[in-house]
């Protein structure tokens, strides 16, 4: 192992979603068009619920914020269309001083992004130019939730609001809709129907309209219908009205990875810069960054300064990379979010946490579980597999945090703890390669012990 250096922390994690809906997708089709319903793929057959990457991202993003009270980097509209509707958006774009900025990534695309143009001054040789994009990609690699049952995993909520009260106004509209027979979900005006219609019939509506008075409009109504037969008015305008959610009964996982070795570290590299020259020059000047291009680890990255620069981390600033780092495990940890909470409060932490230091970019531990009707299963086997697999990469313990009382086999898990899984011999010097051992603990504490490892 001498000489190896952590560079990636991965692992996967496990949330208990019973009766939950973390994930909206609008509403239904067909008979479900009232129904709100959760984001589902299909698995052949099955529909298949799941969490989007973006969705629990955004919780873990919160979290990490609100757990550590760092600076948030909050997201703003930077660009609209000729409409006036937002058409781009950037946060800070300062992962120097936004930590989620570095964690998370970010890009601010440019119009004309890659494409070269000549610029001079008048009497001076044009000068080739080429248009660049603010983008730094996200050291933080997340997978979707995806559901563990494709079976067997709906629910559906039948609920209603009962109403005492109505709108004069929007139940008058309602009734000249009938008596005009426009389609309930017409986005045309209604009085500008009426008033196609018959101009006095308007004025006089309105009339009766502004001074509330619903009867008269109805009889005003009734009268002019004589020749289109009997108008059914609106009866019951406190009708309970439905409210359904169709939600899902199972267990999510998800699998992540961290490039570690990239936290604190910014490529000004090609047509793609993650640091604005502007704000680049100005924490070269506060003294927060330094310029590693000529290093050793960095030259060849940058063909020795011929395509750009590479920045980092200033040992003064805080929080340092490993503090980012350790903070960010720590919130996953204790993850909380989710769309219905009130409706369907849920808790989100992990009830399984899976995680070690790598020396290459591999989400090793995905696909690590199977729904089981007595509980979720944790394959033993697998995870062994895994492990011996990939001894010669994994230089920390495999950490497993599990809560209790929540695994099918939580006693044979627990057996693992100590355990230590020795390499394969595939050569001469896979020999050396030392075992890994395997240690369990609760979630959190697999959060606070892996910190330890990291330099």
């Amino acid at each position: 192992m001498s000489g190896k250096k952590l560079t990636h922390l991965t692992g996967t994690f496990l949330i208990q979603a019973d009766a939950a809906f973390l994930n909206g997708a609008g509403l239904g089709e067909g008979e479900d068009q009232n129904v709100t319903i959760p984001k589902t793929f299909r698995d052949g057959k099955n529909e298949v619920p799941y969490v989007s990457a973006q969705a629990w991202r955004r919780w873990l993003r919160n979290t990490l914020i609100e757990e550590t009270k760092w600076q948030a980097s909050e997201l703003k509209a930077i660009g609209w269309n000729p409409k006036g509707n937002v058409n781009k958006i950037a946060a800070e774009l300062n992962p120097v001083d936004f930590v989620e900025d570095d964690i998370f990534g970010y890009m601010r695309a440019e119009k004309g992004q890659g494409l070269r143009s000549k610029e001079g001054e008048e009497g001076e040789e044009d000068v080739e130019t080429r248009t660049k994009s603010i983008m730094r990609a996200s050291p933080f690699m997340s997978s979707i939730l995806i559901s563990l049952r494709t079976t067997g995993w709906k629910g559906r909520d039948e609920g209603f609001v009962h109403l005492t009260k109505y709108d004069p106004k929007a139940l008058a509209e309602a009734d000249i809709k009938r008596f005009l027979s426009v389609p309930s979900k017409s986005k045309t005006d209604v009085w500008d129907e009426l008033r196609e219609y018959d101009k006095a019939l308007y004025e006089t509506a309105k009339v009766c309209v502004d001074k509330n008075e619903l009867g008269e409009l109805r009889r005003l109504l009734l009268d002019k219908a004589k020749d289109k037969g009997e108008l059914d008015f609106i009866k019951n305008p406190c009708s309970p009205l439905p409210y359904t959610t169709r939600f899902y009964h199972t267990n999510l996982q998800g699998v992540f990875c961290l490039n570690y070795g990239r936290l604190g570290v910014f490529w000004n590299l090609g047509d793609r810069i993650e640091l604005e020259e502007s704000i680049a020059k100005r924490l070269l000047l506060e003294e927060k960054i330094k310029d590693v291009t000529k290093e050793e680890a960095y030259k060849s990255l940058s063909d020795d300064g011929k395509i750009g620069r590479i920045y980092m981390l200033a040992d003064k600033v805080k929080p340092a990379p490993k503090d980012r780092a350790i903070a960010l495990i720590k919130a996953l940890a204790v993850l909380r979010g989710g769309a219905k909470q009130a409706q369907f409060g849920t808790d989100v932490s992990p009830k399984v946490l899976v995680i070690a230091g790598l020396t290459c970019g591999n989400p090793i531990f995905n696909n690590l579980f199977r729904d089981d009707q007595e509980g979720p299963v944790l394959k033993v086997e697998t995870l062994k597999e895994i492990i011996q697999d990939y001894t010669d990469r994994i230089l920390t313990p495999v950490f497993i945090g599990i809560r209790t009382g929540y695994l099918k086999n939580e006693n044979e898990v627990k057996t693992l703890d100590g355990m230590e899984i020795k390499p394969k011999v595939t050569s001469e010097g896979s020999k050396n390669n030392p075992p890994v051992k395997i240690i369990v603990k609760t979630p959190i504490d697999v959060a606070l012990a892996i910190g330890q490892y990291l330099q």
